[in-house]
């Protein structure tokens, strides 16, 4: 049960220092309003029929143009962009940390195992070879 609350406390602080980063950003308006790669991706597959049929043959130079075009036609408000990459998006690295620390010590008792097996193995063939 302690684990499980030290993962909480792990969870909430790394959380905290997102949204503390966003707030502050949010407060002094130098928050990033714009699209990023989660809202424009996948043009080779889109620009490919133009290009013959395969990703391999769209040029780079039309990938760019797409990827402008792209990020130029999305535009989140201060709200938004604080609410989704921060509020939302701050819970990933809190989640996964807490759940490799919940995670270690079983990951260091296999290893460990691991270790002891092979220890074991090398003894047994030294054993038969002499």
């Amino acid at each position: 049960m302690k684990r499980i609350g030290i993962a909480m406390a792990i969870a909430l602080g790394i959380y905290a220092l997102a949204v503390g980063a966003g707030s502050a950003l949010y407060a002094t308006g130098l928050i990033a309003t714009g699209a990023t790669h989660n809202d424009c991706a996948d043009f080779k597959e889109t620009l490919a029929p133009l290009y013959g049929g395969e990703e391999e043959d769209v040029p780079q130079a039309a990938i760019k143009a797409e990827a402008k075009r792209c990020l130029a036609g999305h535009e989140l408000t201060e709200r938004e962009a604080f609410r989704t990459e921060y509020l939302f998006w701050g819970t990933w690295p809190a989640v996964v940390c807490a759940v490799i620390f919940l995670a270690w010590p079983v990951w260091a008792r296999i290893l460990s195992n691991q270790e002891d097996a092979e220890d074991a193995a090398e003894a047994a063939r030294l054993e038969m070879g002499a």
